[in-house]
């Protein structure tokens, strides 16, 4: 019985139905279309973030020698050490190894070019353009990384030395036993605002060579996604993989990084609750027309002996219904929606999450319930022998 009174009730009241679903689909897709993007965000973000460089540094650990002469002390010396190269590819087999998006290794040496000391710093250039691809770099890159002619320099260096893109230059390493030549041509011209702006980029290979270094590397830069993990994990774990290496990670990149995630998801939750309130006013406007609307036939059905119970839950049943059409209409357009903020804001797509689906039900269902109380509660105060006499 009550069923088809609902029924005949959802039929003659379209319009209404139909206002308070729209109302309904407006909040849960907002809401879906927020919870499916927030999901997600932490690995777009980390993503992001990673355009903006390495976040683990990777040196060799060092002994500090004290220095002293009789009582006087002249404070301490730091051995030079190096790191493997052949020890690279460990950083690739820890637990959180799809974690580590890459690693670029560097040699450092102090060089003599045209008369000018300056840094020279022996790189993998294909792994520099996936760690660090805001590295602004005119001209071309460097391919090979056997690559023995070829060159990058700085933008200050470049202007130093008033040498540029199609110059050759020779590079002169003094290891106080003898002396090192090599010339090189400048294939690009870098650009960061930063330190790599003084300095001259060959590959690895010729770094080694020219210094006499072969197989070593002064720091190694890794970059790792943090998602699910604390990047001091896997630093410890790149650590125990490489004992005589200290993994360092980039504390104020870290701690930004958790902070900008913990601000957005704040925004989301907001705008959520803002959305979900405008969804409840609507239905709550709706309901309410309903229940004044249908004044009269209320108070016939409480005449002919019709409880509380049984007007509160007719009510509470529309609501129900306009709950899980809402909710299921709004999950499928927040998948929309969230698409839509992917691409726009992150150029990816969003994976569309199914666990979302009965979360976007549930709430949207109880706020529709709680946006019934007040008009359920007016319809079961509504006196049946005033109605009848028209009051």
């Amino acid at each position: 019985m009550l069923l088809r009174v609902l029924g005949k009730s959802l039929i003659r009241r379209k319009s209404r139905i139909a206002i308070a679903i729209v109302a309904v689909i407006m909040g849960a897709s907002i809401t879906g279309a927020l919870v499916t993007t927030s999901l997600n965000i932490k690995e777009k973000v980390g993503l992001e973030f990673r355009q903006y460089g390495a976040n683990i540094l990777l040196v060799p650990r060092s002994e500090s020698i004290p220095v002293s002469i009789g009582d006087v002390d002249y404070g301490s010396v730091t051995e030079q050490r190096y790191l493997e190269e052949s020890d690279l590819p460990k950083i690739k087999e820890i637990s959180w190894a799809k974690n580590v998006l890459g690693y670029a290794p560097y040699l450092y040496s102090v060089v003599t070019v045209e008369n000018q000391k300056t840094v020279l710093s022996g790189v993998w250039f294909d792994e520099i353009k996936r760690i660090s691809p805001w590295w602004d770099v005119r001209g071309s890159w460097i391919d090979d990384r056997n690559d023995t002619n070829s060159a990058i320099i700085g933008i200050g260096v470049s202007e130093i030395l008033g040498v540029g893109i199609g110059d050759a230059f020779s590079v002169s390493y003094n290891d106080t036993q003898n002396v090192s030549t090599h010339d090189v041509n400048v294939v690009g011209i870098v650009s960061t605002g930063s330190s790599e702006d003084n300095q001259v980029f060959v590959t690895l290979h010729l770094a080694q060579s020219l210094t006499n270094l072969l197989g070593k590397v002064s720091t190694v830069q890794v970059s790792a996604l943090c998602i699910g993990c604390p990047v001091e994990v896997i630093a410890q774990e790149i650590e125990e993989k490489i004992p005589y290496a200290q993994a360092k990670s980039v504390k104020q990149m870290v701690r930004a990084e958790m902070e900008i995630l913990g601000k957005i998801e704040e925004l989301m939750l907001l705008v959520a609750a803002v959305a979900l309130l405008a969804s409840a006013l609507g239905v709550m406007t709706t309901m309410t027309t309903s229940v004044v609307e249908r004044t009269k036939e209320i108070g016939m059905m409480k005449a002919i002996g019709a409880e509380n119970k049984k007007i509160a839950s007719l009510f509470l049943l529309e609501a129900l219904v306009i709950g899980l059409i809402g909710g299921l209409f709004g999950y499928v357009v927040g998948l929309g929606v969230a698409q839509f903020i992917g691409m726009s804001v992150f150029g990816s797509s969003v994976s569309p999450r199914i666990s979302v689906l009965p979360l976007v039900l549930g709430i949207s269902i109880a706020v529709v319930v709680l946006a019934s109380a007040f008009p359920v509660r007016r319809a079961i105060s509504i006196e049946p022998a005033k109605v009848l006499r028209g009051e």
